[in-house]
């Protein structure tokens, strides 16, 4: 896990390091300042960003906002306690985990747990997304192919599904491949 620790705070930032560290985090980047902090966000995908709203330029919630809105990364934004609710409930629909100050390490840890669990959650999802698309592309290759052969050969659906699929294990090779060669043949 790559992690961006933003705080102006050297020993603050060091002290958040360390315990997202020991939370997992394998890579991480130290940035002092909210420009410094939305340039190394933009040149670098991260999959944590640790903002310790202080006072660098900027209210740390509009820097979490642009950080959740760039990526899929998480977003932990540590906020004066008397501030972080109402901050929380104003984030939650941006999925902005805020944790109010002082915050211990077993609160901090647990937070970055479950960014790391959400964001293997996210990981899977977008592999099945990817994997259900690339069945859909090939569904609609072999409907086109099917049609093609229905409209040049008169064979029925049922014969023009059987000739693919028979094809297909003859030439060991997917119904899509057999069925983009017969689109090629046939399509000009």
């Amino acid at each position: 896990m790559n992690a961006l620790i933003v705080a102006t705070n050297k020993q603050i930032s060091s002290a958040l390091a360390s315990a997202v560290k020991r939370a997992g985090a394998e890579n991480i980047a130290l940035a002092f300042d909210a420009v410094s902090a939305k340039r190394m966000y933009g040149e670098r995908g991260f999959d944590l960003a640790v903002i310790y709203a202080d006072n660098f330029c900027g209210r740390g919630f509009e820097l979490a906002r642009a950080f959740a809105g760039r990526g899929n990364g998480g977003v932990i934004l540590i906020e004066d306690a008397k501030d972080s609710d109402d901050i929380a409930r104003r984030l939650e629909d941006e999925g902005i985990i805020v944790l109010g100050k002082p915050v211990s390490h077993v609160e901090l840890f647990r937070a970055v747990k479950i960014v790391r669990a959400t964001n293997n959650r996210i990981a899977r999802l977008i592999e099945e997304k990817r994997d259900l698309l690339k069945k859909i592309d090939d569904m609609r290759l072999v409907n086109r192919a099917k049609l093609i052969l229905m409209q040049n050969m008169g064979f029925t659906e049922e014969q023009a599904h059987r000739h693919i699929e028979k094809r297909a294990m003859d030439m060991r090779r997917t119904r899509a491949e057999v069925a983009l060669d017969i689109l090629k043949t046939y399509e000009v």
